[in-house]
């Protein structure tokens, strides 16, 4: 498996991590394979391009290391970073993988949400949500959340301006992943407690630097559904199904 990593790199080593945690595994010999490439440096950032394609596109430097981890032998992929799933962006690097013959295959990190909120909540029907504004905007976890027959709980404007400042602040987790700012987590937790209060039974950390911060699967009884770890979740059972884990719940 290869992880197109960079997006931000810390996120690239949690999945990783989390790939390795997930993995049913008593010896070095029987963790599974994987390929991370992290090339921060190449990648602009999704969400500004998001909201204006005249910036610096990330498309070019994506599409470049999803080539080389073909390259390298993996058979499929996940991207650590939730904004790079939006249609504008994912979408594009399907046509890219495609236009070039590569069989490749790359995992959709909100099929893998929805699956784990299952395992990890089972009997939620209100799912909450932290995620970038521009996730918000694009109704990147809605859409999929209310497929699946989920209501998607979103924060108010005021509370979302304090979770994107919490991940693009001069605190944020952008800027200070390892460790985070105590403010960025004090942030998210009185978010989640909005979402709580709006009737969310369940919330999603859906841009994966939020697991760094707050990386316990709940908070005063309510579930977390950890983006990062729904990925990694996904890429053993697209490769492996018989390695996986057991999921925990919530209470586990």
């Amino acid at each position: 498996m290869g992880v197109l990593g960079g997006l931000g790199p810390y996120a690239g080593l949690d999945l990783v991590r989390c790939v390795f945690d997930e993995t049913d595994a008593r010896t070095d010999q029987e963790h599974l394979p994987v390929a991370l490439m992290s090339y921060p440096n190449r990648i602009p950032d999704r969400a500004t391009w998001l909201e204006d394609e005249t910036a610096p596109s990330p498309l070019p430097g994506m599409m470049e290391v999803l080539r080389r981890l073909d390259d390298a032998g993996c058979a499929v992929a996940g991207i650590p970073c939730n904004t790079a799933h939006a249609a504008p962006i994912y979408d594009r690097l399907l046509d890219g993988l495609e236009a070039d013959g590569r069989e490749l295959r790359l995992l959709h990190i909100v099929d893998a949400i929805v699956e784990n909120v299952g395992e990890v909540a089972p009997g939620a029907t209100h799912v909450g949500v932290l995620a970038t504004t521009s996730s918000i905007r694009n109704r990147l976890h809605q859409v999929g959340l209310e497929a699946a027959g989920y209501q998607a709980v979103v924060p108010s404007r005021e509370v979302q301006q304090a979770v994107q400042e919490s991940i693009y602040g001069p605190w944020g987790l952008k800027a200070q992943s390892a460790p985070p700012d105590p403010r960025a987590r004090e942030v998210l937790l009185a978010a989640t407690e909005h979402l709580v209060e709006r009737g969310a039974d369940a919330v999603i950390l859906g841009c994966t630097e939020l697991p760094l911060a707050v990386p316990e699967r709940r908070h005063e009884g309510v579930p977390f559904v950890n983006s990062t770890r729904a990925l990694a979740r996904a890429l053993i059972r697209a490769t492996h199904p018989d390695k996986l884990r057991f999921a925990r719940t919530a209470v586990a």
